[in-house]
């Protein structure tokens, strides 16, 4: 699927002139709709109505055919679905920039080979067509709109929305009008434009602050990690959700969109090598977004807050617990401006409960939030209430006065937070968002926002810091291990050892042996006690009873030989008992790279979800704040305490598998290494495995 250019689109995201296939004179239709939504943004764009059945529709004089109106850049299909693929030729023959179709057949057995048709008439004419089976797009930015789905509000603001979903779009441009967009866009059927290329032209809007990222499938892998690069370029976060990560999910996507989701662990891996925040539901979506798109990014520091309740501090110090969200560490000066505020015996410890002292409380808020700002190691200041409480409460207006007051004078996030996403008396919200001031819904939806802009404000941080690169292996050693490669479909444990041995990562010593009598000799070599395994290519070793650990002696290194071979084959290796934590590393092969698993190992791989993903070649540093939030690193850390050597060495061993898989390349399809044991004498290898495969079997999204 080709890539298309940002000059490309301008025709279809941005043209002068429309003309409109199918355009009605009846409200509620789409071919009225897409032009009462074109004159909602420019009264003087030139819009064409392409019908026979009337002579103007909304005072505009329409054409009886396309042929005989005047050249447009945008050509939108609102027709009927039997007409679509005429109306598309007839629109490249009148030297249409840019076409947009809104409806598609209904599914039956024809329907994928009308959709491969009409993607092939747009490569053919080199057009940029948008659908079909899409609602359109508002670009916001450019003051342009084509969408059936009539936009509440015209006000562009820095948020831009791209959606493989309808329902999506349709709630960005109707639902929340404290929300200000660059752009909409849903993308449809994806003909020819893609998300890819939503992502690059909303990217590149100078309005845009961050973009939100609905994603059930990539159809150009290529094109999708081109545009998040270009985000990335443009200092552009985005935040995504996504569906499909059970095997339920993807059947509903396969049913209802014709077309199956993309791999969870994949989009996992991609997403964080550049910086895009992942979400799992629509309230952490739009919280996200909402303070992304305010007029400020965080500062150095943490998250400093106020509140009027005693219960709302405890949850909030929970959540700042539980999701790892850093809080201020005010200064001398700081704590003393609110020891005479509050009083001597306030906590300072990132939040603070003004509920206390006399009547006049609300008085205090502002001084208090303006200290906590002025202060170097706050990041952001959130000042929490019931915003959207009854008019006749009154508690929250003097809050929400001193939220604009000290936003205005600080070039930091002043953030008004409610304590729930029940905004059932909007208007305070509504008039804080007019002041500039960002209003977000719910403390929960709010820790995991500012998670993600702390992940982002880390990400952007080590891209401009110098990456400490590896010495690369010498030729010798990739030619070597090419060859032997591409001799076999897989190298068992021991030759797997010996890959990884070879490549400077530390493993357990095995030895071979084929016969009761080399396994007593090796066995003296090894030292006890010892371990014994098949050496036949059986993958899962222990529960086939290929396993036989803590041998002591040599007549219990027979006896077991002699009952595993039986069984299973002559073929074993032996390698000295070692201990240690648990964990693992696994890479499989993508479209987008190699894509690096690291978490919990032994046995409790199969049944335990803590476990990260990457892409590509990877940096110890990248795998440390991956792995900030798994059970593992906690456990490590109970261990062997903080930024240990142990800990370091164990990111450096799987920085060090990303790039061997990088190097190594198509010949390795998938490399499972469990368990790594983690002591105090460091890392080592006890069990791997790699699989070989030809180019043709690489999986993707």
């Amino acid at each position: 699927m080709s890539h298309h250019s940002l000059v490309d689109l301008q025709a279809l995201l941005a043209p002068r002139s429309v003309a409109v296939l199918g355009a009605s004179n009846r409200p509620g239709r789409p071919g009225y709709q897409v032009m009462e939504t074109l004159r909602l943004f420019d009264s003087e764009l030139s819009i064409r109505p392409i019908t026979p059945r009337y002579e103007e529709i909304l005072g505009m004089q329409c054409y009886g055919d396309i042929a005989s109106a005047p050249a447009s850049d945008l050509v939108v299909v609102a027709g009927a679905s039997e007409r679509i693929l005429s109306d598309v030729e007839a629109a490249i023959a009148a030297g249409s920039h840019g076409i947009l179709v809104f409806g598609a057949p209904d599914a039956h057995d024809n329907r994928g080979e009308w959709v491969s048709r009409l993607g092939a008439l747009a490569k053919e004419a080199g057009i940029p067509l948008l659908g079909p089976d899409t609602l359109g797009y508002v670009n916001y930015a450019q003051r342009i709109g084509a969408t059936w789905a009539v936009p509440e509000q015209t006000a562009p603001g820095g948020i831009a929305i791209v959606s493989q979903s309808g329902t999506v779009y349709w709630e960005a441009i109707t639902n929340d009008p404290r929300l200000r967009f660059s752009f909409s866009g849903h993308s449809g059927l994806e003909v020819s434009v893609t998300i890819a290329d939503l992502i690059t032209f909303a990217a590149d809007l100078p309005s845009t602050r961050v973009i939100g990222l609905y994603v059930e499938t990539i159809r150009d892998p290529d094109g999708f990690v081109a545009a998040l690069e270009a985000a990335e370029k443009a200092d552009v976060p985005i935040v995504a959700m996504y569906a499909g990560r059970t095997k339920k999910a993807q059947a509903q996507l396969m049913t209802h969109a014709g077309r199956m989701a993309g791999d969870h662990a994949t989009f996992e891996g991609l997403f964080r090598k550049y910086g895009v925040a992942r979400v799992r539901s629509s309230e952490e979506w739009w919280t996200t977004l909402a303070l992304f798109g305010g007029e400020h990014r965080l500062g150095e520091g943490g998250v400093a807050a106020v509140m009027d309740s005693g219960g709302g501090l405890a949850m909030f110090h929970d959540y700042a617990d539980e999701l790892n969200v850093p809080l201020a560490e005010f200064s001398e000066t700081t704590i003393d401006q609110i020891h005479d505020l509050l009083g001597p015996d306030i906590d300072t410890d990132g939040a603070i409960d003004f509920w206390v002292g006399d009547s006049n409380r609300h008085a205090r808020t502002e001084a208090i939030l303006t200290a906590l700002a002025a202060d170097q190691n706050t990041a952001a200041v959130l000042a929490f209430t019931t915003y959207a409480e009854s008019p006749t409460a009154g508690f929250a207006v003097p809050i929400a006065d001193a939220c604009a007051s000290v936003s205005a004078q600080f070039t930091k996030p002043v953030i008004a937070v409610t304590y729930t996403s029940r905004a059932l008396y909007p208007d305070l919200m509504l008039r804080l968002v007019e002041q500039g001031v960002t209003v977000l819904d719910g403390m929960s939806s709010t820790m995991s926002a500012l998670r993600h802009a702390f992940d982002f404000r880390d990400h952007t941080a080590a891209r401009s810091r110098p990456v400490e690169t590896a010495k690369p292996w010498d030729d010798d050693f990739l030619q070597r291990w090419t060859r032997r490669l591409a001799q076999v479909n897989q190298l068992a444990e021991a030759d797997a050892l010996e890959l990884l041995t070879d490549a400077g990562i530390p493993c357990v010593r095995t030895i071979r042996a084929a016969s009761e009598d080399q396994a007593a000799v090796a066995a003296a070599t090894v030292g006890y006690p010892l371990v014994l395994k098949t050496d036949e290519g059986i993958a899962h070793k222990a529960a086939m009873g290929g396993v036989r650990l803590s041998l002591a002696d040599e007549t219990s290194v027979r006896d077991a030989y002699r009952e595993m071979s039986s069984r299973l084959g002559p073929r074993v290796i032996l390698a000295p008992m070692a201990s240690g934590l648990e964990a693992a590393i696994g890479v499989v092969r993508t479209d987008v790279g190699p894509l690096i698993m690291f978490g919990v190992g032994g046995t409790a791989i199969e049944h335990s979800a803590d476990r990260c993903y990457l892409l590509g070649e990877v940096s110890a540093e990248d795998v440390n704040r991956a792995a900030s939030g798994l059970q593992l690193t906690r456990n490590l850390r109970a261990h062997f305490g903080q930024a240990s050597a142990a800990e370091l060495q164990l990111h450096q061993i799987v920085s060090a598998v990303s790039r061997l898989a990088a190097q190594l390349g198509e010949m390795v399809a998938e490399l499972d290494i469990n368990p790594i044991l983690v002591s105090e004498r460091g890392c080592l290898v006890v069990d791997a495995l790699v699989g070989v495969s030809a180019a043709e079997s690489v999986i993707g999204p």
